[in-house]
């Protein structure tokens, strides 16, 4: 449904708790993107970022003959699917190291339009910077995090970021998106946070509290037919 549906500009978000399956559902979402042609008639753009130091689900994923890790932007001629993946730093460095990479990269895709951009941990892009010398904190990227979502999909930039928790992260990521997907958060405030951003509050509240292991609630909002429509779905993860 969402390979016949999805169109260049439409973002989506994501909630769910740690182990739901929402990384794997964004990155499975990357591919089905992915798996298209520009207008160009290239592969469609779609640059993953990656802030952790290491993440097996990411690779499992994404293969890196087809998704390769740059240190540079832009990337080489035919890498239209890319992973930016900055790592090797000391944790007090790493969220002003990592934020040198990610802003200017972020700055330029929204100059240049028709890209998708997969944003991992949503919150963390959001919180301030730590103390100098100090770990912990965010990256200091609020600011850039509302544009994308309330202005790129004029500029056909699709976004896909996923959180944990709704009220870390501006209420654009709510009402933004044409897209949310809704794995049961672990508190019932936060649940009712998206639920009301959805368009169907109640029947978001009362279904995610009956979702299986790896199910998920997915809102489609169709902003030109005025319409909202729910489904149920559910990731297939295997474990090793």
């Amino acid at each position: 449904m969402f390979q016949k549906s999805h169109k260049q500009g439409e973002h989506v978000a994501i909630v769910g708790p740690t182990g739901s399956g929402k990384t794997l559902l964004g990155l499975e979402l990357c591919k089905v993107i992915g798996a298209r042609r520009a207008t160009d008639g290239r592969p469609s753009r779609v640059t993953v970022l990656q802030y952790k130091p290491r993440d097996d689900t990411l690779r499992q994923i994404l293969p890196e003959k087809e998704w390769p890790i740059i240190d540079h932007w832009p990337p080489n001629y035919g890498q239209e699917h890319v992973i930016v993946w900055p790592r090797g730093f000391k944790p007090s460095e790493a969220s002003r190291r990592q934020r040198a990479v990610f802003l200017p990269l972020l700055d330029t895709i929204y100059q240049e339009g028709g890209q998708t951009v997969y944003i991992p941990e949503a919150a963390h892009f959001e919180r301030p910077l730590p103390a100098p010398g100090k770990s912990g904190g965010g990256l200091g990227m609020g600011g850039t995090m509302e544009e994308f979502w309330s202005g790129a999909r004029s500029l056909k930039i699709s976004v896909i970021s996923d959180t944990q928790r709704p009220r870390q992260v501006t209420r654009l990521m709510w009402s933004e998106p044409a897209w949310v997907m809704i794995f049961e958060p672990d508190d019932d405030d936060d649940l009712r946070r998206v639920a009301e951003m959805s368009g169907f509050k109640r029947d978001v509240f009362v279904a995610a509290h009956r979702l299986g292991e790896h199910e998920f609630l997915c809102v489609r909002r169709q902003r030109h037919a005025g319409q909202r429509v729910l489904y149920v779905s559910r990731v297939n993860v295997t474990r090793n």
